[in-house]
């Protein structure tokens, strides 16, 4: 009797990390509310601006752009909803060539075969996919010259909730 107790216990412990909900920063869940998503604390609120919350997530974090940089990761809530992931990574010594590729292969990952919409401004490229069907979109520049990049992988339908925002407060406009 003691053995199979024993042996419950152990399931259970193993088990049990699997069956509580954490937060994916690979996958964010678009449109979750802040309540949800931080139930174990990790969120810190920094700034609002434009009707939009700021927050840095302080939990465990691991992305496959962490391999070859280390990106400044910050999350944008609407109305208390997930609204956008926002990534910048300075300038750094990467071939820009090898960059955009892991980009490209990296966004296909997270939202699909998508259209991806690639023009050059000035110094930066900047890429764009939507994937309709799920509502969310991807944006990234690149700095020619420098390597430094942005990014914002967001949830277009959130964006319909920011009625008078200008180009200059909306972080997926990657101004900043």
């Amino acid at each position: 009797m003691l053995k199979k107790t024993s042996i419950l216990i152990v399931c259970f412990v193993l088990v049990l990390p699997f069956l509580s909900y954490g937060f994916d920063c690979n996958k964010p869940d678009f449109g979750a509310r802040i309540e949800e998503l931080n139930k174990d604390g990790f969120f810190v609120w920094y700034m609002e601006k434009g009707g939009i919350s700021y927050y840095n997530y302080t939990g465990p974090c691991r992305m496959e752009v962490h391999e070859t940089a280390n990106p400044a990761i910050s999350f944008a809530f609407i109305e208390n909803q997930l609204y956008a992931r926002l990534i910048k990574i300075q300038g750094d010594n990467a071939d820009p060539n090898n960059v955009r590729k892991r980009l490209e292969e990296r966004v296909l990952k997270q939202i699909g075969d998508s259209k991806l919409e690639k023009k050059q401004d000035g110094d930066w490229w900047i890429y764009q996919w939507f994937n309709e069907k799920e509502g969310l979109k991807f944006k990234a520049k690149i700095h020619n010259k420098t390597n430094e990049r942005k990014s914002a992988f967001y949830y277009e339908p959130l964006r319909a909730k920011l009625k008078l925002i200008n180009d200059d407060d909306d972080p997926v406009s990657l101004r900043h």
